[in-house]
C-alpha cells in the first residue's frame, strides 16, 4: 500500500510531559513520557496465499519458515505481550498445535483482512488504554528497534505506522499500457507493519467508520478523521507475495554466526519446587537460588548473553536485588532474546547439557526441549537437550545439586 501522509502531522508534534491526539469527535487519549502502557500483539496470517500459489507463510529462509521469521520478530521486540497468532479456519488445528503457549494464542480469521484483525484484538486486548501491535505474517524481517518505535509513536499519538521512502519515479499507467502521468513522490511512502494503536483509538474507528473494505488499520483509523503518525522503518521489512519476494529477501540474510557458552550450578534446597527449561518437575527436591533457581535457563541465558556480548546473568539480574526474589527464569531468558534482537541477532540453535544423579530428565526431556523452544522463538528442531550423571563423583556424584551447560549460536541478519 502507498500512503500519503506526513512524517509528523500537525498538533502531533512531541511535546514537553505530556501529549495529546484526539479525531474529529473523539476522545482524547493522554499519555504522559513516564507511562509505558501495556502492550498486546495480532499477527495476521490468515490469507489464502492465491498470488504465491503456495502457503507463502511456510516457505523456509535460512533454516526458519515466514511465519517462524515474523513471529519471532514480535516476539523479541515485545517479549511479555500476549500475541493472537490470526490463521486461515482450515489452519487452526495445525497452528494450535505448534503455536500457543508462552502467552500465544491461536485465532480464526474472517474473510476480510479486517475482520482477522479485529478477531485477534478481541483476544488479546481488553484495556483501551493497551497499545495493540498488529502486522503481517508475510513480512519476516521487521527490526525489533522499529517495533519499538512505532509503539512509543502509538503511545503518545494514538496511532502510528512504520513506513519507508519511494525512491523509483512513480508512473501512473491506463487500462491499455499506456503511461498517464508521472507522480510526485515526495510526500509519498510505502506503508509497512507492525502498524500500533491504542484499542481505545482503533475500537472507536470500528464503530465509527463508513462501511468499505481497509487494506490496512491505519486507512481505516484516517478514514474517521484520526491523523497517524509514520515512523521511518527499515526498507527491507518486505511482504513476501510472490516467489520472487522470497528469493529476494533470501538473500538478505547474513551468514554471520556467534557463539555462546552458559554454565550454572545450582545445591538442592529442600521444600522449593524444582524447575528445569521453565518446566516444574513433580515431586523433586528443588534448587536454591534467588529467582526459581532454573539452572537450565540460567546456563541458556548466560550462553545467549556471551554470544552478543552482553556480560552475564549477575549484571542484568542481580542477586542482591530483592525485585527478583522468587521470579521465574524465563523472565531472565526472554531479556537476553531481546537483547540479541537489539543488536540484530536471532537464535540459530541451542544444545543444553544437563549434569544430575536426580531426577531422571529422560521423562521429561520433550517438554523441556519444547518450552526451551518456544522462549528461545526458534523451532522445536533448532533444540537439543542432553542429560548425563557423574557416576558418583563430584558435587553432583554426592546428589548435591544440579549443573547445566549450555552452547547456544546466534545468526546476524
Amino acid at each position: 500500500m502507498t500512503a500519503r501522509v506526513t512524517t509528523c502531522p500537525p498538533g502531533l508534534e512531541p511535546k514537553e510531559g505530556v501529549e495529546a491526539c484526539s479525531g474529529d469527535g473523539g476522545q482524547s487519549v493522554m499519555t504522559t513520557e513516564s507511562e509505558t502502557p501495556p502492550v498486546v500483539a495480532v499477527v495476521v496470517a490468515a490469507g489464502s496465499s492465491r498470488r504465491f500459489g503456495s502457503d507463502k507463510l511456510a516457505v523456509a529462509l535460512g533454516g526458519r519458515t515466514v511465519l517462524e521469521w515474523s513471529m519471532a520478530g514480535i516476539r523479541a521486540a515485545c517479549p511479555d505481550a500476549p500475541i493472537a497468532l490470526v490463521v486461515a479456519p482450515d489452519r487452526v488445528a495445525q497452528a494450535r498445535r505448534r503455536w500457543e503457549g508462552d502467552s500465544i494464542v491461536v485465532v480464526v480469521g474472517g474473510r476480510r483482512r479486517q475482520d482477522s484483525v479485529k478477531a485477534g484484538v478481541d483476544a488479546v486486548a481488553s484495556d483501551p488504554a493497551q497499545v495493540v501491535v498488529i502486522h503481517d505474517g508475510a513480512r519476516p524481517f521487521v527490526p525489533a528497534a522499529d517495533v519499538s518505535a512505532v509503539v512509543a509513536a502509538a503511545t503518545r499519538s494514538g496511532a502510528a505506522l512504520l513506513v519507508a521512502a519511494i525512491v523509483d519515479t512513480i508512473k501512473e499507467v491506463s487500462a491499455q499500457g499506456r503511461v498517464t502521468r508521472t507522480i510526485p513522490r515526495d510526500h509519498l511512502v510505502r506503508s509497512l507493519t507492525p502498524q500500533a494503536f491504542l484499542v481505545g483509538v482503533l475500537r472507536q474507528a470500528w464503530a465509527g467508520a463508513p462501511a468499505g473494505e481497509w487494506t490496512d488499520e491505519a486507512a481505516l483509523v484516517e478514514a474517521c478523521g484520526r491523523e497517524v503518525v509514520a515512523v521511518p522503518g527499515d526498507p527491507r521489512n518486505l511482504k513476501v507475495t510472490s516467489s520472487g519476494d522470497a528469493a529476494m529477501l533470501a538473500g538478505l540474510l547474513s551468514h554471520t554466526v556467534r557463539v555462546g557458552h552458559g554454565l550454572d550450578i545450582h545445591p538442592f534446597a529442600p521444600h522449593r519446587p524444582l524447575w528445569l527449561c521453565g518446566i516444574e518437575v513433580p515431586g523433586e527436591v528443588g534448587l536454591a537460588g534467588h529467582s526459581d533457581a532454573d539452572v537450565a535457563l540460567h546456563a541458556v541465558t548466560d550462553a545467549v548473553l556471551g554470544a552478543c556480548g552482553c556480560g552475564d546473568i549477575g549484571e542484568h539480574f542481580p542477586p542482591s536485588d530483592p525485585q527478583w526474589r522468587g521470579v521465574a527464569s524465563k523472565t531472565f531468558l526472554r531479556h537476553a532474546v531481546g537483547l540479541a534482537a537489539e543488536r540484530g541477532f536471532t537464535v540459530g540453535n541451542c544444545d543444553l547439557t544437563v549434569l544430575a544423579e536426580q531426577p531422571r530428565i529422560g521423562p521429561f526431556r520433550e517438554a523441556m526441549a519444547c518450552r526451551l523452544a518456544e522462549l528461545l522463538g526458534v523451532d522445536r528442531g533448532a533444540v537439543n537437550v542432553k542429560a548425563t550423571t557423574c557416576e558418583g563423583l563430584g558435587f553432583v556424584g554426592r546428589r548435591e545439586g544440579i549443573v547445566a551447560e549450555a552452547v547456544v549460536t546466534l545468526e546476524l541478519r
